[in-house]
């Protein structure tokens, strides 16, 4: 019964993820909130009024949890290797450096003022302040990447955005676990998350670059061979794990890899269409299971002081993003400002600190912070999908007015 039931509902998903995608295109509200509130339905509202019920078996919150590293190692590896094969490499030279300026700007601008609030507030010590700050600081690479894209984003500012992502990708796990270490061991050298930045960086960026030229070379000399698409994908799953096992960043590297096999042209151009179009099927599969996986896992809280934490972080936000565009004198700097959300990447860092103070007596306050952390990717995508669905519809209605100004010139 089970089998059955799972097999029916993987379908069903799969229908309600093209069909909320279609639904984008139509009323531009975002597909991913969509599937985050289908999530939240199937998790915690089913086992809440339905506890003995098939699907409250199936979507057991508890039982999700324990895959979130999984599920999120793998978007985030799907989501960075796509958006590698869809740059250019001119481009990204030449919007490298502005992206680490935006990307660093409203990163430490977010994390430190988010702090400093969370201390007043909650009282907590500097460490767990801090540590709350860098943990929501960042973006959602696997949400901004396609909202970006919709929302009318042109290349360079695109480029920029999918920069970006990445490197406040880098910055919210390295400091979030060195903030975390620095409490448990008591450690004061402060090198080490500068160490830890740039070695992640240069590792990570190398080996990308360098697997990807060496697996052109390979993928040249099988030619025709069969399944030469699961072997790249078997490598970038390899190499990632690596990455992330031995300093280095996995998302970073998957970029670099995928990067690399679009702009090192060694094999066919057909042939490389064709792979990037089965990679963005496979893409599309894991990305509706991302969002509703982020919904089952959803814990609600009902303290006002968490709710109020995280609308001045979305406000905070917001207002860094926006100023750190104008400042790189960007066309669309509001539609950049209002791509704020957190998602599943933050989820699987507030489960990693309840892992490391397992037992400690910082755990109170450690408890606190997956609260606000699932608070926050519910709010900061229902705040984007609503600005987002106001920009396009303003788009909208500023494209009509033309139109017809020049149908009644014309009638006239």
């Amino acid at each position: 019964m089970y089998v059955t039931a799972i097999f029916l509902i993987v379908s069903v998903l799969i229908f309600i993820g093209f069909l909320s995608n279609y639904f984008f295109d139509r009323t531009k509200i975002p597909d991913s909130l969509i599937l985050i509130v289908l999530g939240i339905l199937l998790g915690p509202v089913t086992n809440a009024l339905f506890p003995g019920s098939v699907i409250a078996q199936i979507f057991r919150p508890d039982v999700f949890e324990g895959f979130a590293g999984l599920m999120a190692s793998l978007a985030i590896m799907v989501i960075m290797f796509e958006t590698g094969l869809n740059l250019d490499i001119r481009r990204v030279v030449t919007e490298a450096p502005r992206s680490f300026f935006y990307a660093t700007a409203h990163y430490f601008t977010t994390a430190i003022l988010s702090g400093v609030f969370a201390a007043l507030l909650f009282g907590w010590d500097w460490p767990f302040a801090f540590m709350i700050g860098f943990l929501l600081g960042g973006t959602s690479a696997a949400i901004v990447i396609p909202l970006g894209k919709r929302i009318g984003l042109n290349s360079e500012e695109q480029t920029i955005l999918e920069l970006e992502s990445t490197i406040t990708n880098v910055y919210n796990v390295i400091l979030v676990v060195a903030v975390a270490q620095y409490v448990l061991t008591a450690s004061t050298d402060w090198r080490y998350p500068i160490q830890s930045i740039l070695a992640a960086f240069s590792i990570s960026i190398v080996f990308g670059a360098l697997v990807g030229y060496f697996w052109q070379k390979v993928l040249r000399r099988l030619q025709t061979a069969p399944f030469s698409y699961m072997l790249t994908f078997a490598v970038l799953m390899a190499f990632y794990a690596i990455m992330n096992e031995f300093g280095g960043n996995g998302p970073l590297f998957a970029l670099v890899f995928g990067l690399t096999l679009a702009n090192v042209h060694l094999i066919s151009p057909l042939r490389m269409v064709n792979m990037i179009q089965l990679h963005r099927e496979i893409s599309f599969f894991i990305r509706v299971f991302f969002f509703v996986f982020l919904g089952v896992i959803f814990k609600f809280s009902t303290d006002p002081l968490h709710w109020l934490f995280v609308g001045i972080l979305s406000i905070i936000s917001l207002t860094a993003r926006y100023f750190a565009a104008r400042l790189m004198n960007m066309q669309s700097s509001i539609e950049m400002a209002t791509l704020i959300p957190r998602g599943l990447g933050e989820a699987v860092l507030s489960a990693l600190l309840l892992q490391m103070f397992a037992g400690t007596e910082y755990m109170p306050v450690i408890a606190d912070m997956v609260q606000i952390v699932s608070i926050a990717i519910i709010m900061t995508n229902v705040f984007t999908a609503a600005m987002v669905w106001y920009l396009l519809r303003l788009k909208g209605s500023a494209q009509t007015e033309p139109e017809t100004s020049s149908a009644q010139t014309t009638s006239m």
